[in-house]
């Protein structure tokens, strides 16, 4: 019958493959729609940051200011809200499939930026200790080399379990540290020098898996450095790449 109808038979098959068409249109659109979406939730840490430091450092007086509480709570909600767009971007990201090592590398980085913001108007109106902001500086940077190495050996640069750990102690640290005023009356400042450093300690400890991973990763180019020399095939250097040293 098709062949007796050939004009028929064309117009059904171009049917389908613009059907086919329409929807690979329709499924990249809505990653493009996805990935935009992450990447605002992502970076919508910054400027939540930077409100909350224009806030927080509003105040002529040094806190505690008895009379404005209303400041903390603003406070509050701003880290919150802070701290969910860390939550959900990751969570969406999975669930659309927006998962890329371009989004791997913005969220660690708008955390860092956002929560050493965070941590250094906590410790300049006194609700801190420096030494957080500092600690986290320091382990930022070293685990921002250690993404150079894992880039340079073909790994992923995605946070690691220790990285998760390390940004929930930093997010309830910040807001339990920031309403302490509001608590200091029952319980003393003790508690703003032992919640500083049990962040302090989780922040620098979280470096030591980002280190081993970069070091593993340094010894096997090493390795492929030094069997280059021996005239190694391409599939044997991939094969040291990937064994876990």
């Amino acid at each position: 019958m098709d062949s007796l109808f050939p004009g028929k038979r064309n117009a059904v098959l171009l049917k389908k493959e613009t059907a086919k068409a329409s929807m690979e249109n329709a499924k990249s659109d809505f990653r493009r729609r996805s990935f935009r979406m992450v990447q605002a939730l992502t970076l919508a840490r910054l400027p939540l940051a930077a409100a909350f430091v224009a806030v927080l450092l509003s105040f002529e007086r040094a806190l505690p200011v008895p009379g404005s509480p209303a400041v903390l709570i603003v406070c509050a909600v701003l880290l919150v809200l802070l701290e969910l767009t860390d939550l959900f971007d990751g969570i969406f990201a999975r669930k659309t499939g927006s998962v890329t090592e371009w989004g791997a590398m913005l969220d660690p980085y708008a955390d860092s930026i956002s929560r050493i913001t965070v941590y250094w108007a906590l410790a300049y109106r006194g609700l801190a200790m420096a030494l957080v902001p500092l600690v986290m500086a320091c382990r930022d940077v070293t685990v921002a080399y250690c993404r150079i190495l894992l880039m340079r050996s073909k790994k992923s640069v995605s946070a690691r379990w220790s990285g998760k750990v390390k940004a929930q102690f930093q997010g309830v640290g910040s807001i339990l540290l920031l309403l302490g005023p509001l608590y200091w009356e029952i319980t003393g400042r003790w508690t703003l020098y032992t919640i500083s450093g049990i962040v302090a300690a989780v922040t620098a400890a979280s470096i030591y898996e980002y280190a081993a991973a970069a070091i593993s990763a340094s010894r096997g180019m090493k390795a492929i450095e030094e069997q280059d020399s021996k005239g190694v095939s391409p599939s044997e250097k991939d094969r040291l790449s990937l064994t876990p040293r």
